[in-house]
């Protein structure tokens, strides 16, 4: 007995794909919605913050 051979269908596929573009479309929308909001100034915060953190 195999737990978990079998290969998915199309319909799969395509719910898995939407779900991982929806994603990305939702975290593209967030990231520029925060460009227009603040500007460059937050996302230069934040790579200097992520800097700081891995140093």
């Amino acid at each position: 007995m195999s737990i978990g051979t079998e290969q998915p269908t199309t319909a799969e596929r395509r719910a898995g794909l939407a779900l991982v573009a929806a994603a990305i479309l939702c975290l593209t929308a967030s990231g520029g919605l925060l460009w227009w909001h603040y500007g460059g100034v937050i996302f230069n915060d934040m790579v200097s913050a992520a800097l700081a953190w891995c140093f």
